[in-house]
């Protein structure tokens, strides 16, 4: 209800050229030619493109509590392979209740809904956000993750984040996951920082 409210008082436009419309416009949305392949602690990883240009503004627009893009997101993620039940990186309490939700949570909801498939919110976040923080501390910062013990552990999951930059926070999730018996099949995120196209490669990545 409220989100129709809000809708009706504040009609949604791109958030990078202001067209009447989906937060991310498909003009300014990423094209399937620039989604990222990558790999994190040999888990197969998929971005839809570099955390760069409109779809950094959608990504930070986002976390400033904007939810217009959400449902962009969630049309453009129909391109990620998903095998195995969905689990997001959550936030820490504190910026989703600043935001008014958990991102990754979020749109790891509105995926599983459209796509049919599972999502398990296995894992709490501990300690401070990563942001403000440079490269090296980010590197160095572990055990930010616990895996519930109240939730059921699936054999194998789909792990789920908005942006990967140096892996430090997924390599977190995937230790703390594989800890608990649970295994990574892969890693789905928005934007990938520092990551090469496929089509800059020659290759594109197919579902």
């Amino acid at each position: 209800m409220l989100d129709r409210a809000r809708r009706w008082l504040f009609p949604s436009a791109c958030v990078a050229c202001d067209a009447p419309g989906p937060g991310l416009c498909a003009s300014c949305a990423p094209s399937p030619r620039e989604a990222i392949a990558f790999a994190i602690d040999s888990v197969p990883g998929f971005a839809l493109g570099a955390y760069d240009g409109p779809l950094r503004d959608a990504i930070v627009a986002m976390k400033h509590g904007l939810r217009d893009p959400l449902d962009a997101f969630v049309a453009l993620l129909d391109r990620a392979q998903l095998d195995a039940p969905l689990v997001p990186l959550p936030t820490t309490r504190r910026r989703a209740a600043e935001r008014g939700f958990d991102q990754s949570v979020t749109i790891a909801r509105r995926v599983a809904a459209r796509r049919g498939i599972g999502v398990q919110e296995l894992l709490v976040k501990r300690g401070a956000p990563q942001a403000g923080r440079d490269r090296r501390e980010r590197r160095a910062a572990t055990g930010r993750f616990a895996v519930r013990d109240d939730a059921p552990r699936p054999r194998a999951v789909t792990l789920f984040d908005d942006v990967c930059t140096t892996g430090a926070t997924a390599r977190d999730a995937i230790e703390a996951l594989r800890r608990a018996g649970v295994g990574v099949r892969r890693l789905v995120v928005l934007a990938r920082a520092g990551g090469t196209s496929a089509a800059a490669r020659g290759s594109i990545p197919t579902q």
